[in-house]
């Protein structure tokens, strides 16, 4: 008796077995193949890409969108393999997430494909590139002739120089589009205000850049901000007037407590 009643216990849990139900590797709007790609699983893709019911191109081919922005490789070659995944979509969102964060190899891989535009957004690619300092993806960029460095603007030489990023500017200043002296020389007046010496120096070098324009704001905010060097490499430019604005460059030094600064006005 209790041998037959171990007999039975077993063929029920062989029943179970052989009749058991697997999960769906595409449930949750194939959230297994989203988040394996987002995370640069590349094994684990291989294996979804297999299953009959994965889509990676749900939500908006978001597989390819994250493993893009987040520079796994691996994962975007193997996805845009598929014919179901649309490297384009979301405007372009996939390179230029990649461009915004520097993924080099990424970008190329992308640049490669007839339905990758990066132009795409007012030529968001560049101008986040530019503005991150992302020196290669920015040549990369620059070597495609959809891509336009002074679009919204000039964003791309404004940002760079407003973030210290040197040698962006300088390949930025290299391509004749570009214009240094654009939304009232803001690229100068960015730069003064963070203290970016060689920046300075360098745009100072362009005929085009006006280091006095919008009333001198540019010694202004370097006096305020205490960037000694970049103080003096400004009142040395005849164009820079220090009493503008009935002279609140000294003002603005004393204010804040610069004294090396306002020592140089007194001189």
């Amino acid at each position: 008796m209790i041998q037959e009643r171990k007999q039975i216990s077993f063929n029920q849990k062989l029943f179970i077995v052989e009749n058991r139900v697997l999960p769906d590797p595409s449930s949750n709007d194939n959230y297994a193949i989203r988040i394996a790609a987002c995370n640069g699983h590349t094994d684990i893709v291989k294996y979804l890409l297999t299953q009959e019911s994965v889509n990676p191109g749900a939500r908006k081919n978001y597989s390819i969108r994250h493993a893009s922005k987040n520079g796994h490789v691996e994962v975007v070659e193997l996805l845009l393999e598929d014919s179901r995944v649309n490297p384009g979509a979301r405007e372009n969102y996939a390179i230029r997430l990649a461009s915004e964060n520097g993924q080099v190899e990424v970008v190329k891989i992308l640049l490669a494909d007839a339905r990758v535009d990066p132009s795409a957004v007012q030529n968001y690619a560049i101008r986040l590139a530019s503005e991150n300092g992302q020196v290669e993806v920015v040549n990369i960029l620059l070597a495609n002739a959809r891509v336009d460095p002074s679009a919204v603007q000039n964003y791309a030489i404004q940002l760079a120089s407003e973030n210290g990023h040197v040698e962006v500017v300088n390949i930025l200043l290299a391509n004749a589009r570009v214009d240094p002296s654009a939304e009232q020389n803001d690229a100068i007046r960015s730069a003064s205000e963070n203290g970016h010496l060689e920046i300075v120096n360098i745009l100072l070098a362009d005929s085009r850049v006006d280091p006095s324009a919008e009333q001198s704001e540019a010694i202004e905010t370097a006096s305020m901000n205490g960037h000694l060097e970049v103080v003096k490499i400004l009142l040395a430019d005849p164009r820079v007037d220090p009493s503008d604005f009935n002279n609140i460059v000294i003002k603005l030094a004393s204010e804040n407590g610069h004294a090396e600064i306002v020592k140089i006005f007194e001189e």
